[in-house]
């Protein structure tokens, strides 16, 4: 199985670079990784490439530009400042446009989306609000509840005035806090309204006019979490309380898969993952 390395762009000519695992039918699937992540690190994606792989379906696991959590991105003759701290999730949408574009420039046609954490929420908005005709099915790997893990923070509505407050006087890059959340994140101002305000882009969990952004999916969707999974436990306190909430607001066409025991990368349990990956693939 062979794997290349591939530059590409975002639609708005951001630079970006990806792992390609490339069959010769016209299907692939496309990973968004999640918040500071990238399109390699997880050991599920070894698992999940086999599988695919397997099926004649092409893989193609992306960094955007919400990688890691400082960085610099080429776009044109400029350089871009995002990262994880920087990051405008909108954005997110140029991104997977991108991704979609260079498969189509070497004969793919159909498309499964897949996300992994923030990448989840990234995959939502862009079937929402992007021509997804070509998208055929959806996998959703621990989406995460951006709004509702902001709120495991004592300081987030501080943090979403001072944003507000920022962003107001032309300072958007200027930092909301240094040590954000549970896991001490730094993140800008710019970048905490688009991910943790209520009622945003990446607000898909919550009330909108037309209903949740993540019961607006309407091909073929599979949500994978793990009932070990941090976002669970600090968000919903149990999967079943989690389920519940997102019972009330899914598509017809989502099924829903526990993994019980496994936490929010998967880790010891990439090998279920991967078989519930390909069965629904399949």
């Amino acid at each position: 199985m062979n794997v290349e390395f591939i530059r590409f762009k975002a639609s708005d000519d951001v630079e970006l670079q990806g792992w390609l695992s490339i069959t010769d039918s016209n299907t692939a699937v496309i990973h968004v990784h999640g918040m500071s992540g990238n399109g390699y690190e997880n050991y599920f994606l070894d698992d999940l490439r086999e599988s695919y792989t397997k099926l004649n379906i092409s893989f193609f696991t992306i960094d955007t530009r919400g990688r890691g959590i400082i960085g610099d991105f080429r776009q044109r003759d400029e350089w871009k400042h995002a990262g994880s701290c920087f990051e405008i999730f909108e954005e997110s949408q140029y991104d997977i446009q991108g991704a979609i574009d260079y498969l189509k420039s070497i004969g793919k046609s159909k498309f499964i989306l897949q996300g992994h954490s923030l990448g989840c929420t990234k995959v939502v908005n862009y079937i929402i609000n992007a021509n997804s005709e070509e998208i055929i099915k959806v996998i959703l790997l621990a989406p995460t509840d951006m709004v509702g893990w902001a709120k495991t923070d004592q300081n987030n509505s501080s943090y979403i005035t001072k944003a507000h407050d920022l962003i107001a006087n032309d300072k958007g890059e200027e930092l909301v806090s240094a040590e954000c959340w549970i896991d001490k994140t730094p993140i800008s101002a710019q970048t905490y309204i688009t991910i943790c305000e209520k009622g945003s882009a990446a607000d898909i969990y919550g009330n909108s006019e037309g209903g949740a952004f993540l019961g607006r999916v309407s091909q073929p969707m599979l949500i994978i979490y793990g009932d070990n999974d941090i976002g669970i436990t600090q968000i919903d306190g149990s999967i079943d309380a989690w389920k519940a909430r997102v019972d009330s607001i899914k598509n017809i066409n989502t099924e829903i898969s526990i993994i019980e025991g496994a936490n929010h990368g998967f880790k010891g349990y990439e090998d279920r993952l991967s078989e519930l990956a390909e069965r629904f693939v399949q």
